[in-house]
C-alpha cells in the first residue's frame, strides 16, 4: 500500500488533515508491530522472553491513542475470561 498525496487530491482541507493523520497513525502502528514482531521472533530463537517487555511497553504506548468502535455490539467490557494454566508438579517432570 502506497501513501497517499493528499496534494493530489481533490477534497477539503479537512478531509486531507484527517488523511494525513491517520497515515501517520498506521506508519506508527505497523512500526510497532514490526518491532514486536521482531522482538517475539528474537526472544523464541534465544529463549528470553524478558527482552519482550520493552516492546510490549511500546506497543501499548500506541494502542493508548486507538480508535474508539463505533460497534456496541460488541461490548467487551461486559465479557468475563477465564484463563486456565496447565501447572506442571515436580513429579510430572521427572517421569520421562
Amino acid at each position: 500500500m502506497e501513501l497517499i498525496n493528499t496534494q493530489e487530491l481533490n477534497a477539503t482541507k479537512k478531509v486531507k488533515n484527517l488523511i494525513n493523520s491517520l497515515q501517520l497513525r498506521l506508519l506508527q502502528t505497523e512500526d510497532a508491530l514490526e518491532d514486536v514482531a521482531r522482538a517475539a521472533e528474537i526472544a523464541q530463537i534465544t529463549g528470553q522472553a524478558d527482552m519482550m517487555s520493552a516492546f510490549v511497553a511500546q506497543a501499548n504506548q500506541v494502542l493508548a491513542d486507538r480508535l474508539v468502535r463505533p460497534d456496541s455490539s460488541i461490548n467487551a467490557d461486559q465479557h468475563k475470561i477465564t484463563m486456565i494454566v496447565n501447572d506442571i508438579t515436580d513429579s510430572s517432570k521427572n517421569a520421562t
